[in-house]
Order: structure tokens, then C-alpha cells, then sequence
């Protein structure tokens, strides 16, 4: 015999009431076009990217910190990297707080150097929880490079990216806000760059374009084991 409609909508409420609602937010790198190089000798740059995401609760503390990386690749000029070139990371937004995207790309130098950045990078690619005695501090303005060696920080790693880099090597960096109200409202936000400048004889010019998406799902509540 099948189940009444009283049973119904008590299982219903009891699966609902199970489950909590949590705003999820991604960043995926859509495209990156080096439309001129910085190198003119070799008619290459040698290239990698570092990115995350940092989620902030309603107080305006840092929660959890999330990276992707990219590189490193040689990259001509008129080339155009394609998204499925890229990891796309996404962290836990919460109610009423914020998420910030941080990105820099970067032209390598020291390949063996680069190397070692992007595997450390590499051993936190799901996101970490920021300890207390870090969050207040995450509020502060920080640069795109700060936001970038947060996490690493968090996890123990006492890894400063700005360190590791010559202030010459940066082609660009950059750091978007997302509010919850917005994400909530608008879960599409595309985001283009343009990194554009001139070093001594030679110059560069790269776009860039990712999106922060966003959306609401259930996940289910943790029951605690009985004694």
C-alpha cells in the first residue's frame, strides 16, 4: 500500500530538517591572451599564475582561504590559453560575509625557484581553515601577494609569496570583492584584466578574464555518533 499524505510530508520536513543550506563560490579563469610579451630576445615569457580565495564571516574575519595555480608555460605572442587550461577552486561563502579573489601572474626568471612556489602552492588546493589568531588580521588591506601567502600561512607553512618574487617579475595582480548580497543576486560576476606596462626597453600587454559563480545548495547536517 503506498504511503499516506501525512506520511509524505512527515518524511519531507524530516529530510529538510536535516539538511542546512550553504552558498558555495567558485573562481574559474576563463581566459588569459598574451597579446605582447615582455621577453624580446627570445620572443617568450615563461609564465605562472597564482590565484585564491578568501572567505570572510559577518564580523569581518577570515574563515578559510582556498588557491589554484597555473604554469609554468611558455607563451607566444597572439597566444590564447583557454579555460580548461585552468583549475577552477571554490570555497564556502558565508551568510552575510565576503569573499575576496586575489591573482597575480607572474613572468618566471628562476624556473627552479618557480618550481618550488607552485608545488607548495600545489599542497593546498582544498581550502584551509584560518586560525584566530590570523583572521583579524586578514580584515586589514591587504595586496593581491599578502592574500596569496595567507592560507600558506595559516596551514604553517610560513611561505611569503612577495619573498619569492623580484618586483620586476610581476606582470599583474589584482584583488575583487564579492559580497554575500550580491553573490545571492547576481551568482554570475565576470571579472577582465588587462596588464598592461613597459620595463626599461621592452613591454607587455596580457588580458585576463575569470568569473566568480555562485549557488545555494543543501548539505546535509553531521549527526553526532551515539555514546
Amino acid at each position: 500500500m503506498p504511503p499516506k499524505l501525512p506520511q509524505l510530508l512527515v518524511f519531507f520536513t524530516l529530510l529538510i530538517s536535516s539538511c542546512t543550506r550553504q552558498t558555495l563560490t567558485s573562481m574559474e579563469i576563463m581566459r588569459l591572451e598574451a597579446v605582447d610579451l615582455e621577453e624580446t630576445l627570445t620572443l617568450r615569457d615563461e609564465l605562472m599564475m597564482a590565484y585564491s580565495l578568501t572567505s570572510f564571516d559577518a564580523a569581518g574575519k577570515a574563515v578559510a582561504v582556498s588557491y589554484g595555480s597555473w604554469g609554468i608555460v611558455e607563451a607566444k605572442t597572439g597566444q590564447v590559453f583557454p579555460e580548461k587550461d585552468f583549475q577552477f577552486i571554490q570555497i564556502p561563502l558565508p551568510r552575510n560575509g565576503k569573499i575576496v579573489a586575489t591573482l597575480a601572474l607572474v613572468e618566471v626568471d628562476d624556473y627552479a625557484q618557480a618550481q618550488k612556489t607552485l608545488a607548495t602552492i600545489r599542497k593546498y588546493h582544498d581550502f584551509i581553515k584560518v586560525p584566530a589568531a590570523l583572521a583579524e588580521l586578514a580584515d586589514v588591506a591587504l595586496t593581491p601577494l599578502k592574500y596569496l601567502s595567507l592560507g600558506l600561512t595559516a596551514a604553517g607553512v610560513g611561505f611569503q609569496l612577495a619573498d619569492r618574487l623580484d618586483a620586476d617579475d610581476i606582470l599583474g595582480q589584482n584583488s575583487a570583492e564579492l559580497g554575500y548580497r550580491k553573490a545571492v543576486e547576481n551568482p554570475l560576476w565576470k571579472v577582465p584584466l588587462t596588464f598592461k606596462d613597459s620595463h626599461l626597453k621592452s613591454s607587455f600587454h596580457y588580458e585576463l578574464s575569470y568569473e566568480l559563480r555562485s549557488q545555494t545548495v543543501q548539505v546535509k547536517r553531521r549527526t553526532r555518533p551515539k555514546s
